[in-house]
């Protein structure tokens, strides 16, 4: 039985086959072409491999493929068409280039993110530094919190005594009529003071060591 092989049509070999088939039909090694053609054997490599990306951009790519063909004999002109064809487009290559511009571009923003994000930590704490500080502030310099539970407002009494009972905060100095009075650690105190017939003012301040004093008054009527 005979068998009976049909060689491919070179109209449907790639440029890298028709290179490669024609160098072997002539029963010549890639290293002798390379020797002899003064050729980097790589590029001749990439060429028969259809491995464009490896050669010199623009016409030095063009110029390995012509002494190629040219130290083979074939026709340079139609090989030139096919490697066009096999070649990415220029639109393609453009788009790579945009593609790793952006990239670059990306890569760029994400190495600044460590100091966006260091300036942002930054703000929020100095911002939050002055907010405290403002709370500060403002509680060292406003009145105390006062109190007078005892007496009333336009309390009338029989008797000439009168107990005032109130609080404050800690650490406040307590005054009754400029009479200084000692309260608790929470700020809770109590005095008796003797009345007059009549109506009575009984002023009760409390004074931090800084900021403004707080001030209640009661009028008390004896009958």
């Amino acid at each position: 039985m005979m068998f009976s092989f049909k060689k491919k049509n070179i109209t449907d070999l790639t440029l890298g086959e028709i290179l490669q088939q024609t160098r072997e039909e002539k029963n010549i090694s890639l290293e002798k072409v390379a020797k002899v053609a003064k050729m980097n054997p790589e590029y001749l490599r990439a060429l028969e491999k259809g491995e464009y990306q490896k050669l010199p951009k623009g016409i030095y790519g063009r110029s390995f493929l012509r002494e190629y063909c040219f130290y083979l004999k074939i026709d340079y002109k139609k090989m030139l068409a096919v490697y066009e064809e096999e070649s990415p487009s220029t639109e393609e290559l453009v788009e790579k280039k945009e593609v790793f511009s952006h990239k670059r571009v990306s890569q760029r923003h994400l190495l600044s993110l460590p100091k966006i994000i260091r300036n942002i930590i930054l703000v929020i704490v100095i911002g939050a530094f002055f907010v405290f500080l403002g709370f500060r502030v403002r509680a060292i310099i406003a009145p105390p919190q006062l109190i007078i539970t005892n007496p009333e407002p336009g309390q009338v009494i029989d008797n000439t005594r009168v107990e005032v009972i109130g609080s404050t905060e800690s650490e406040v100095r307590i005054f009754v009529n400029n009479q200084e009075v000692f309260g608790d650690n929470n700020g809770a105190f109590s005095e008796i003071i003797n009345l007059k017939q009549g109506i009575n003012t009984i002023i009760v301040t409390a004074k931090k060591r800084y900021g403004r004093d707080a001030e209640v008054i009661r009028q008390v009527l004896v009958k």
